[in-house]
């Protein structure tokens, strides 16, 4: 019986609280300091703006054209790697199509480590952050992103594995070839091979 009576005046309490504060408007406190502090606008374009149509050429750029830093030893090798990666995956069982997008990309990861100058890739964590900024920023041109989707391109015909590269240059070079590089060789090549080998 007593719980019925407490529940019985929580009842008649909770209806009274909730009609006095309809009939004054359903107000809400606001505090006069609020712990987030004041909210600013952080976007700093305005409609019309040219910023998003100077963002919206460069990507184009990127995409389309084959801008560089200009330095002329890695231009070598970007368009050595990019000349030979397209090559590869055009003709993806000839011998010396293979032989040549492995130097390229040999060549390509050597330039890297050039300028990351770390004598470990595996415990790159232990090496200058600075020079791996630097040599990020390097092989991060336009003609650098296309060297990249085409040695993806190319390593995804099969046909290389790791193993094809030196044991010291294979982590960079991974980080170029793409998911490609990981496969076992091309089973549109193996009956080629196993012919010529028969002869």
């Amino acid at each position: 019986m007593s719980r019925f009576v407490l529940f019985t005046c929580m009842a008649f309490v909770t209806a009274f609280v909730g009609v006095s504060w309809a009939m004054r408007g359903f107000p809400m406190t606001v505090a006069s300091s609020s712990p987030t502090g004041e909210l600013k606008a952080t976007l700093t374009t305005s409609f019309g703006d040219e910023s998003v149509k100077v963002h919206e050429r460069k990507a184009w750029e990127a995409k389309h054209t084959l801008q560089s830093d200009k330095d002329p030893q890695l231009d070598a090798l970007r368009m050595d790697a990019l000349q030979a990666g397209t090559a590869y995956a055009m003709s993806p069982c000839d011998k010396t199509m293979k032989a040549n997008l492995i130097a390229a990309t040999s060549a390509y990861a050597r330039g890297y480590m050039k300028i990351f100058d770390c004598p470990n890739p595996a415990l790159a964590m232990f090496c200058s952050e600075k020079k791996r900024d630097q040599a990020n920023a390097a092989y991060s041109t336009p003609l650098d992103v296309r060297v990249r989707a085409q040695l993806a391109e190319a390593f995804d015909q099969k046909g290389i594995v790791k193993e094809d590269f030196p044991e010291e240059i294979r982590l960079t070079v991974l980080q170029f070839a793409g998911p490609g590089l990981w496969s076992d060789p091309s089973p549109v090549c193996l009956p080629q091979q196993r012919g010529t080998n028969a002869r």
